[in-house]
């Protein structure tokens, strides 16, 4: 029988992120039509006549830009992350707005050098590491937070995700860990099942 979990990290204070989502959407909505207007104001006839307005081409592309950029950054007020384990493998996915779903990373178990919960000496002697790259996959910084050091293509990762207890426990189950690789919160490695 396959072992299987998925679970899903949503921001728990949803409120101020709300907000920011609606005053994006005025901005798009006033920003798009004076990009519209500008537009149509860029050739014009007069009794000389016709004649090409050179500052609206320049409103209409800032504007235009304007609208763009928050449009593209309004899903990220409403983000959520996907993890799902399957027999030693953890996949993690940043879901946008429940419509774009935006892939990270596929982790085998038997790939990670060191990991364990994102708190104490080994953690920090992991974060301290030169020429490593972090990956914040999380949205509550209060929540049980867990790291993964890892290394792939020749490149250092540490990823630090947002895991249940259930998750915890089915990671650390059987032998998808190598022996040695979970650390405690005091920075001791701890063998077996927890």
């Amino acid at each position: 029988m396959d072992d299987f979990l998925e679970q899903v990290a949503m921001r728990r204070r949803q409120g101020l992120y709300t907000l920011l989502y609606v005053l994006l959407w005025v901005v798009i909505v006033i920003s798009g039509l004076s990009a519209m207007m500008y537009l149509m104001n860029i050739i014009g006839a007069d009794e000389t006549g016709i004649r090409f307005n050179f500052p609206a081409l320049i409103l209409a592309v800032v504007f235009g830009g304007i609208a763009f950029l928050c449009w593209r950054r309004a899903d990220y007020c409403r983000m959520e992350y996907d993890y799902s384990f399957t027999n030693g493998t953890l996949d993690v996915s940043q879901v946008l707005n429940n419509k774009r779903r935006r892939y990270l990373t596929a982790l085998d178990m038997k790939d990670v050098v060191r990991c364990g919960p994102a708190q104490g000496p080994a953690f920090q002697k992991t974060l301290n590491e030169p020429g490593i790259k972090k990956h914040n996959w999380f949205l509550n910084r209060d929540a049980k937070l867990y790291y993964f050091y890892f290394v792939k293509n020749n490149v250092k990762h540490l990823a630090v995700v947002e895991l249940s207890d259930e998750m915890v426990a089915m990671i650390r189950s059987k032998s998808y860990l190598q022996r040695g690789v979970w650390t405690g919160e005091d920075g001791k490695t701890t063998y077996g099942v927890s």
